[in-house]
């Protein structure tokens, strides 16, 4: 897919302007308040009805735990990193996340890319089944990941958008959206 359709990721919803946000709060050395503005925003869906049972310190123990299984990741790119290498460590932090209730599989994928935001894309039920990853346990992590690395060699980061974050909006925009609009179409009906 050529980097030109990616940068056409135009069409916006409201949602979009929180991500520069979740950065900003990052790299101020409030990760865990990134992240739970990330979950209850890009998950509310699954988050909301985690809020009452959630345990923060829990969380908190869990997310110091992925920073460390991740730490090697954090210099590596997208485009360059072997994911096979650093395999084990990323589907522990993958389960690690995905075993919260209120942050699961489609949550766990932006937690990680928010933690590592050069390497981990995104995902969510309908780019999970769209690219057939039914499961979308920790194996189905990797092998999407690295699916998207040979789907799109030539991606190039943008408007400070690493490459993981276009191919997020990419598959946003191409999978999600549409499924979306379809969806609220046959509510209509």
């Amino acid at each position: 897919m050529p980097n030109e359709k990616l940068l056409k990721f135009s069409k916006k919803e409201l949602r979009w302007d929180f991500y520069p946000m979740f950065l900003r709060l990052k790299k101020n050395g409030f990760i865990i308040e990134a992240c739970l503005l990330m979950l209850s925003t890009w998950n509310f869906a699954g988050f909301r009805f985690a809020m009452k049972e959630f345990n923060l310190d829990h969380f908190i123990k869990t997310m110091r735990e992925v920073e460390l299984l991740l730490k090697e990741v954090k210099t590596k790119s997208f485009k360059t990193i072997n994911f096979d290498i650093y395999k084990t460590n990323i589907q522990k932090a993958f389960t690690k996340l995905a075993s919260i209730k209120g942050i699961q599989k489609t949550g766990t994928s932006k937690l990680m890319h928010l933690i590592v935001p050069k390497v981990f894309v995104m995902w969510d039920t309908y780019i999970r089944n769209y690219y057939s990853f039914k499961k979308g346990d920790a194996d189905d992590y990797i092998n999407f990941l690295k699916l998207m690395q040979s789907e799109f060699p030539k991606v190039k980061s943008y408007q400070g958008r690493t490459v993981a974050k276009l191919i997020d909006e990419h598959n946003y925009k191409t999978i999600t959206m549409p499924a979306l609009k379809k969806l609220a179409s046959k509510n209509k009906k």
